[in-house]
């Protein structure tokens, strides 16, 4: 069953405890979460910059009467602010890592201080799961192996739990930096993925559309239709709406298989078609209207590539292994609808062929991470921009 790996190494912590990468050990708040500032006030930063991009990267803690503390990490780059404001990406890591691993891992800080041409500038948010030492939720806080708490039903509904959270550290920081309310989006790698898609269907109010890297269909990968996504939705302010989605997964991922990328692209295909009038009639396209492949050409050469042998909690790289030079082939399948969002794809589904359960083009310092490509950091911000709030059209289906 789903990354049931996953699940049982934080379960695992309540028995004894689950072994902790470098990266992550190393990368602890020096102080618990349990004192900070007010909330409405901006609590004060609790670390300085990175050193190698001219934005900078500060840590806070969020607190709120009845929802769990967690610190979180906000990168705003050394660029003029854009004039309706900063458009804000949140973005959540995985088990087994944190903030500053994902943020050197995915590069989205070096993206947002060096926009490509026709891109905003942007504010990166990265929220941090609480570890718990020898326990894990629900008998105590936060988690013992750093998951998001994904699989926890008190953890996929709005206004408690994890998602109330992060939707409160997101709300925040639009408030103070000063970002445009029309353009935030949260995005995911593995069980930052699976609260991404959760965040997508409690919060559609909030944001304006959703990324997943291997992730899985909503309430525990068993929402197979999406009809669960979209129930959850019309509890939102303003009811359902259809929520544009990048999906990435590799097809070698042996954590999170290919068919559950497959059901998340389904599932939330199936919420987004109800969201539009309230009926599963295909307003929303379940089948490709495009289809793309890229790098298929390439003449592998074996012996030449970065095999990536496992280091702080990472998978082999078979795309150095087989000798890919520069990126693995991979497909992009676009999803669209000709009365919901005419101009634009209410979803893509990156398929990268043969990739492990890793971040692609990722930097090789960090965790879960290949250096081969595609790009889906340029990708999946390329996609948000294209997206703002109500790009697609809802005709109805919300209450």
């Amino acid at each position: 069953m789903r990354r049931l790996a996953s699940v049982l190494a934080g379960l695992a912590a309540v028995a004894g405890g689950v072994a902790t990468s470098p990266a992550l050990a190393g990368s602890q708040p020096t102080a618990p979460c349990a004192e900070p500032a007010p909330a409405q006030t901006g609590p004060a930063p609790a670390s300085a910059a990175t050193p190698d991009d001219p934005g900078q990267l500060t840590e806070y803690c969020y607190s709120a009467a009845g929802l769990p503390p967690r610190d979180y990490f906000v990168y705003v780059p050394n660029l003029p602010e854009p004039t309706d404001g900063w458009p804000i990406l949140v973005f959540l890591h995985g088990c087994e890592q944190n903030s500053r691993d994902v943020a050197l891992g995915t590069r989205f800080d070096n993206l947002a201080d060096h926009p490509r041409a026709g891109m905003s500038p942007f504010v990166v948010v990265y929220p941090q799961q609480t570890v718990a030492q020898n326990s894990s939720a629900p008998l105590a806080d936060g988690n013992g192996a750093a998951c998001w708490n994904w699989f926890l039903p008190e953890d996929q509904h709005a206004g408690s739990g994890e998602p109330a959270t992060i939707a409160g550290i997101t709300n925040l920081v639009r408030k103070l930096e000063d970002g445009d309310r029309r353009r935030v989006y949260v995005d995911g790698i593995s069980a930052g993925a699976d609260m991404s898609v959760i965040l997508g269907a409690t919060y559609p109010n909030v944001y304006a559309a959703i990324g997943a890297v291997a992730g899985c269909a909503y309430a525990t990968c068993a929402d197979e239709t999406g009809q669960l996504a979209y129930q959850e939705m019309q509890h939102a302010p303003g009811g359902a709406r259809v929520v544009p989605a990048f999906v990435e997964q590799g097809t070698g991922d042996t954590l999170n298989a290919f068919p559950l990328g497959q059901g998340l692209v389904q599932g939330w295909l199936g919420t987004d078609d109800l969201a539009d009038d309230g009926q599963m009639n295909g307003s929303v396209s379940h089948t490709p209207t495009s289809i793309q492949n890229f790098d298929f050409s390439q003449t592998p050469q074996p012996g030449t590539g970065n095999i990536c042998e496992p280091k702080n909690s990472t998978f082999p790289c078979p795309g150095g292994a087989v000798g890919f030079q520069g990126s693995y082939p991979y497909t992009v399948e676009h999803f669209g609808s000709t009365t919901v969002c005419p101009t634009q794809d209410v979803l893509q589904f990156w398929v990268v062929h043969g990739l492990e359960h890793a971040y692609p083009d990722g930097d090789y310092r960090a965790t879960f991470t290949d250096p081969l490509g595609p790009d889906i950091t340029t990708a999946a911000w390329t996609f948000f921009s294209q997206h703002p709030m109500d790009t697609c059209k809802t005709g109805g289906g919300h209450s």
